[in-house]
């Protein structure tokens, strides 16, 4: 087993390695017919493809203008009618109402008749989301059609991420793998112990790279992955599978030339790698390459809902995310809605779910079960054993609560709302 140098083992990484040897001693006997791979997830971010040379704001082959510009909030204000003046007042960072940390919290009530546009984005109008225009995407062909979709950047045709063709040219998605401004927050935290999701592959064939009867399982892990002293997650470290009622993934699938495909549609719910938490997937598949170095890479899409995206944003707190990745929010509702391409009902039904790929990198790991008595060869469903997960009230961001989009703080003299009182100064 590779053991990383470090200063100072702390007491988890002690454990780890004890995991690990005595998950060695415990692995069954292997039979030529049977085998298992198993792998950390070491880095996930949306599967959005850059199609420019260098920068995240500057044109390239996805987005031709370069990413939505940054927006002069004075302006959308004056055009929400507020005056120049309260405009201009309440994004003056004099302004007592305006929080370093929280935002313009008025800004949110800049809809018809004062309404909050967070919470009621269509009393708001459609300020447009410039979206990819480009041919070339990353993913998965969900619906089996070479005659939809975009065309990938190894010629593959058919191509389904309408996510990627609607947020691919909002900053916080975009840029080159690993650094966009959104996978390098979310990614940060999970690799400093945030959650971690472990992967599991058993075959029953001769020879792994070729396996015509293959299934997957993508587990929640209740330990942390270990960086050595270069910073990066090192691999060949244990991890017990931790039972959870929500997030889990099982997969029938096939090995061909060394690349897991799935052989059937699943439903799956993954830890998402943003601010809505939960990756829903309905129709889920899974296309992931085992690398000749032992590692993983690859995608997991289908089809996720899209109001729960919105929302994401919206109770991270609206004003927040609007000045800082530069769009209006009601205007990601509109797209997203607009673009939605999927109905659980099928026909006309109506379209609540929209296109998704995850691209997922994960290094070798052993994964053990949830007592840590054995290696796990058998891909299963372990929510039975998960105990009733803590009930997280909607909108709770650390210690602070957020109620509608905005925080609002009750010892302020000033309240936000529809009926505040604008007092610039004198």
């Amino acid at each position: 087993m590779k053991i990383t140098k470090q200063n100072s083992p702390s007491r988890q990484t002690t454990v780890l390695r004890s995991l690990a040897c005595a998950a060695a001693m415990l692995a069954p006997m292997s039979v030529m017919a049977d085998w298992t791979k198993s792998w950390v997830i070491e880095w996930n971010e949306p599967a959005h493809y850059y199609g420019a040379d260098t920068g995240v704001i500057d044109p390239g082959t996805d987005c031709p203008q370069g990413t939505n510009p940054e927006l002069d909030w004075v302006e959308v204000l004056v055009k929400a009618g507020y005056t120049r003046e309260e405009a201009e007042w309440l994004r003056n960072p004099a302004n007592p109402t305006r929080s370093p940390v929280h935002g313009q919290q008025q800004m949110a009530f800049r809809g018809e008749g004062r309404a909050n546009v967070y919470i009621n984005p269509e009393s708001y109008p459609d300020t447009g989301l410039a979206g990819v225009t480009g041919s070339i995407a990353e993913g998965i062909n969900l619906d089996g059609n070479t005659d939809t979709g975009f065309v990938s950047p190894d010629g593959e045709a058919g191509i389904d991420n309408t996510f990627y063709k609607t947020l691919g040219c909002w900053k916080t998605y975009r840029g080159p793998e690993r650094l966009s401004s959104g996978a390098m927050q979310f990614n940060d935290g999970m690799q400093n112990g945030s959650w971690t999701m472990v992967i599991v592959a058993s075959g029953e064939g001769d020879d792994p790279r070729n396996d015509a009867n293959v299934m997957v399982g993508i587990y929640m892990s209740q330990d942390n992955m270990v960086k050595g002293g270069d910073g990066n997650v090192a691999s060949d470290y244990t991890f017990r599978i931790k039972p959870d009622r929500k997030y889990e993934g099982i997969f029938p699938a096939q090995t061909i030339d060394g690349t897991i495909v799935s052989t059937e549609s699943v439903t799956a719910m993954l830890r998402d790698p943003g601010y809505t938490r939960d990756l829903e997937l309905l129709d889920a598949q899974i296309k992931l390459n085992i690398n000749e170095d032992g590692s993983l890479r690859g995608y997991v899409g289908g089809y996720r809902p899209w109001r729960p995206v919105y929302d994401g944003w919206v109770y991270a707190r609206g004003p927040v995310i609007e000045s800082l990745t530069w769009v209006e929010l009601p205007s990601v509702y509109y797209a997203l809605k607009r673009e939605a391409d999927y109905s659980p009902a099928g026909g006309n039904g109506e379209r609540t779910h929209i296109s998704y790929a995850l691209r997922v990198d994960a290094l070798p790991a052993y994964v053990v079960t949830p007592d840590a008595s054995q290696i796990a060869t058998e891909i299963r469903s372990y929510k039975s054993e998960a105990p009733e997960p803590p009930v997280i009230p909607r909108g709770s961001l650390g210690r602070i609560r957020v109620i509608d989009g905005i925080v609002v703080d009750p010892r302020a003299e000033n309240q936000p709302g529809p009926d505040a009182v604008i007092l610039p100064p004198e």
